[in-house]
């Protein structure tokens, strides 16, 4: 017992436990637990160095828990912009959730610029150990999407010489803890290769229980269904949901952005003016043009106008109108 008393109780992530992360809630085990994902039981265990069963496994989840946490409070301190929770990045989060706790392949349809991609990477951040996200590139293949896994796994190049021993060791080093996001998988749809790349990931999924999420760029998720390849893409949809986003930033995300940037109310006009750009452009353009608006602000050591939105929208070759 005595070394399950020094294991557990001086582990980082025990210490950050007891020293920062409970002092913030009152003491309590019951908020910690519903925060942490971590029983009460096991919390009192891993405090008290009693632990009886795995704790090293236990030890691994509350770490994850630390560095998520600790990772958004440095980011919320900064005013960090790079990641703005938009409805849109929650919808793609809610997915990853679903996928991960019902071991699902579960398919996020959007088209492009609205946010997917940078919501996959907010959540391999916020869940750094068990994310492992995949950005294919075009022509993708089997080979390449086991390298891209056998990376995202960290594992040593010396488990990896073949293509079957990836795939051995992708494997076993996968578990239901596990949550694969293949960003882009449209890519993979017009070619054997690329079904063949997705249909690896399917089969992974049903050896080790760990979740999918596939992000594809489309209207309306009709690239599976009018693929050559229907016929073997339909084993992933029949294996989890489908979540088609919107095309366009809502009304909340408009003052999320806002807020993101710390910027005072806006007056009627400028409100009125980023609703129509939000109604007019995707996402990721909406950001762009806020964002030189505020840069063009803040040279000139002013409040953002309607003047700094014109000429941010100038500098993007687009105009008011």
């Amino acid at each position: 017992m005595t070394n399950a008393i020094t294991t557990t109780t001086h582990h980082p992530a025990v210490q950050w436990l007891t020293g920062e992360f409970l002092p913030t809630i009152g003491g309590s085990l019951n908020e910690a637990e519903r925060q942490l994902g971590l029983s009460e039981k096991v919390l009192r265990g891993l405090i008290r160095g009693s632990y009886e069963g795995n704790a090293a496994r236990q030890l691994a989840k509350l770490d994850e828990q630390r560095k998520r946490i600790t990772a958004q409070a440095s980011a919320a301190m900064a005013g960090n912009t790079q990641y703005i929770p938009t409805e849109i990045m929650q919808r793609v989060w809610n997915a990853c959730d679903c996928a991960k706790a019902a071991r699902l392949i579960n398919m996020v349809v959007g088209v492009s610029q609205i946010g997917k991609t940078t919501a996959a990477r907010a959540y391999r951040e916020r869940y750094p150990e068990t994310t492992l996200l995949v950005e294919l590139m075009p022509k993708p293949t089997m080979s390449g999407m086991l390298r891209d896994l056998a990376k995202a796994l960290r594992l040593p190049g010396s488990s990896c010489r073949s293509l079957s021993a990836t795939q051995y060791a992708v494997r076993a080093a996968l578990s239901p803890r596990h949550l694969i996001i293949v960003d882009e998988a449209h890519l993979a749809l017009d070619r054997q290769q690329g079904a063949d790349a997705l249909d690896i990931v399917r089969r992974l999924r049903d050896l080790t229980g760990c979740g999918v999420v596939l992000l594809v760029t489309d209207l309306d998720g009709s690239k599976f269904t009018n693929s050559p390849h229907a016929g073997q893409l339909d084993q992933l949809k029949r294996r989890g949901l489908s979540e088609l986003l919107p095309d366009t930033p809502t009304t909340n995300d408009v003052a999320l952005i806002w807020q993101a940037f710390q910027l005072p109310a806006p007056t009627p006009d400028i409100e009125r003016t980023v609703h129509a750009l939000a109604r007019k452009n995707c996402f990721g353009t909406l950001l762009a043009i806020v964002r030189l608006a505020v840069a063009e602000a803040r040279l000139n050591g002013a409040a953002v106008d309607l003047q700094h939105f014109s000429a941010a929208l100038c500098r993007m070759g687009r105009g008011l109108a």
